[in-house]
């Protein structure tokens, strides 16, 4: 087995963020994540300020940091994921770049982090950006000391999506097949939970309500939120239930940790399996 040289990982790591960053796509998903941080608060202030208790006001960064998670920032890690890979097929690089004193699983690891670093930065900006926005309309915002933790949560979470994306991605070598592969995904998950949700409403089976559970979306959501409402006060709950909705549904964290793990190594194992044994093709027009 060929050994993984750190230098080498680090240098496609660097060199797929400045490859992504290069695309109009990605700096487009950058203005609108600043967009969706901002403007809604902006509003709030405006028109629906007086909607919202007062006691509540400390606690509206975590609307701004867990709601656009919920199906924004997943859409996001496929973006960027599901390209990693293919895109270097399409353009013909691949040949070019393992062509070098580099191995195979150097060069995967190397784009694999380099994009999943780039997911974690806009999840981190855009956490950043609503505490900020928050404070300047709402005021000093309470409960800061847990922005840390459900950042790294968020970033474990995206991991279920970003992971199957590559996956695709490498699976079918072409950058918008992918994309729309891995989007349905999520649109598809997002609609089977709301007529799970609705069926389970109307019978009360409990099938229903596991169902829901362990769909990828409501796990991938439900620990960031999981994690803000233990800890903290239970006063700042309501945020939860006029922002962000009710969480009924959702499995526990630690069974939510482990199916995204489960999820993640899953799909890893593929793409390095595949990567391994599959030819590395010229340019596909």
């Amino acid at each position: 087995m060929v050994a993984i040289r750190p230098t080498r990982v680090s240098a496609f790591a660097v060199y797929e963020v400045r490859r992504a960053l290069a695309k109009k796509k990605v700096l487009a998903v950058v203005a609108f994540t600043i967009l969706i941080d901002t403007v809604p608060y902006y509003i709030l202030s405006t028109s629906g300020a007086s909607l919202i208790p007062a006691e509540l006001y400390p606690y509206l960064w975590v609307a701004g940091v867990i709601a656009p998670f919920a199906l924004f920032i997943q859409f996001i890690a496929i973006l960027i994921a599901a390209g990693a890979m293919s895109e270097e097929y399409e353009a013909g690089t691949a040949e070019i770049l393992l062509a070098k004193p580099v191995s195979r699983a150097e060069f995967m690891v190397g784009k694999f982090l380099g994009g999943y670093l780039l997911v974690a930065l806009v999840i981190a900006m855009n956490a950043a950006l609503s505490v900020i926005a928050a404070d300047l309309v709402f005021g000093p915002q309470a409960g800061l000391w847990t922005f840390p933790g459900v950042v790294l949560l968020e970033v474990y979470s995206t991991a279920l999506f970003f992971t199957v994306a590559f996956m695709v991605g490498e699976l079918v070598r072409r950058s918008s097949l992918a994309y729309i592969l891995s989007s349905a995904l999520v649109v598809s998950s997002q609609i089977i939970g709301t007529y799970l949700s609705i069926a389970f409403e109307l019978t009360g089976s409990r099938f229903y309500e596991m169902m829901h559970t362990y769909l990828p979306t409501t796990v991938a959501s439900s620990l960031p939120a999981q994690y803000e409402q233990a800890l903290l006060p239970s006063s700042s709950g309501r945020v939860f239930q006029l922002i962000l909705g009710p969480m009924g549904g959702a499995p526990s964290e630690v069974s939510a940790a482990i199916i995204v793990a489960a999820y993640a190594v899953a799909a890893v194992a593929i793409s390095l399996a595949y990567f391994s044994r599959a030819d590395v093709s010229k340019r596909i027009s």
